[in-house]
């Protein structure tokens, strides 16, 4: 009988201490839960020197996250005849590479081109983002066929060539330089857009260049920067002779009008494609009654008919500050203009994207 009491007791004793060991254990694990969990918090809303585990995602912060999710701005690039041109594939390298540093929004780059100019430009813009740790989620690309384009616009560019080209300057023949004429057909999804050359170095914010859309007025469709020479001057000399009272020509210190450059162009597509004054100057019609009226026949591409177009339609135009397209070309300086050179090529605003025009070469301080 003794036994079994001093048995009953001990397993009494086993028990009792099975349940505090129990309780110990149960305890602890919902501390050591608790622990977990608010290191998980702090770790998701502590101080920005504290470690991620890899296994969990980092949070963007404010500005990634807006800049991320804010619509990308649409940039458009022609890069043809890339293959095996080295000068043309570093020209897009510093384009494209200063571009992409400076700008503080998303882009989309339309590159206007053939399946080997994609391929290579491909290559070159992933170099890019590559060596200056460029984020690639701000940026797409996107494949214009230009040989799928070309056969589309033919006939309106042979009436064009005929007119804004000569057969010295023949580099300006090539379809592409009057693209910009039908951008409403080449991209037809967008709503506005801005076209570069790729001869440029960009040293301003592009979000900054696409900011002078919301200053268009109603009725303006383009927007380009002064032509930076007097080579509309020259052109214009019939004319001037006699109209000596026009500004046609002038420089924009005496409030004369120089003509345009379309090294940067910005499109409000939509209002080109609707605008029926911009579409009778790609018939054959209304270039010969303004080219003979003007006694103009320009060498230059599509920044001819833009700067014909305004001399009667001015309205169709802003004008952008000359820092946004600083063009380099001095040509025309020793070519019979050295004494009034100065008051086309005076540029005192900030130089946002140097141009160099006319195979001019960028220097590295600008």
């Amino acid at each position: 009988m003794v036994r079994l009491k001093v048995v009953l007791r001990g397993s009494i004793l086993i028990v009792l201490t099975a349940c505090v060991v129990l309780l110990f254990n149960f305890k602890d694990h919902r501390v050591t839960q608790n622990v977990a969990s608010a290191s998980f918090v702090a770790k998701l809303e502590g101080p920005e020197d504290v470690l991620f585990r890899e296994d969990e995602p980092v949070p963007l912060d404010y500005q990634e996250n807006d800049l991320l999710y804010r619509p990308p701005l649409d940039i458009a690039l022609i890069f043809t005849h890339a293959k095996d041109n080295l000068p043309l594939q570093y020209k897009l390298k510093v384009a494209v590479g200063s571009l992409l540093h400076q700008s503080s929004a998303p882009l989309r780059l339309h590159l206007i081109t053939d399946e080997d100019g994609f391929h290579i430009a491909s290559q070159i813009i992933n170099q890019v983002q590559s060596s200056n740790r460029l984020d690639s989620r701000y940026v797409k690309l996107v494949y214009v066929s230009a040989e799928d384009f070309i056969p589309e616009i033919e006939e309106s560019v042979k009436v064009l060539q005929d007119y804004f080209t000569t057969r010295r300057h023949a580099y300006y023949k090539d379809a592409l330089f009057f693209f910009s004429v039908h951008l409403q057909k080449l991209l037809p999804g967008l709503e506005k857009v801005i076209l570069m050359d790729i001869d440029v170095k960009v040293k301003g914010d592009v979000a900054e260049l696409h900011s002078h859309f919301t200053r268009f007025s109603p009725t303006n469709i383009i927007g380009m920067a002064y032509e930076q020479s007097p080579v509309y001057r020259h052109l214009l000399s019939l004319y001037r002779r006699n109209h000596p009272e026009t500004l046609l020509g002038s420089p924009p210190g005496e409030g004369g009008f120089p003509g345009y450059n379309s090294g940067v162009v910005l499109v409000d597509i939509q209002k080109l494609r609707k605008s029926s004054i911009i579409s009778s100057y790609l018939e054959q019609a209304k270039l010969v009654e303004k080219s003979n009226y003007y006694s103009f026949h320009g060498h230059l591409g599509d920044q001819d008919l833009y700067t014909l177009i305004a001399f009667d339609h001015p309205d169709l135009f802003y004008t952008l500050p000359c820092g946004w397209n600083r063009q380099l070309c001095d040509w025309w300086k020793n070519h019979g203009y050295q004494t009034i050179f100065d008051q086309y090529f005076n540029c005192t605003t900030e130089f946002n994207i140097i141009h160099g025009n006319c195979k001019t070469e960028i220097p590295d301080d600008l």
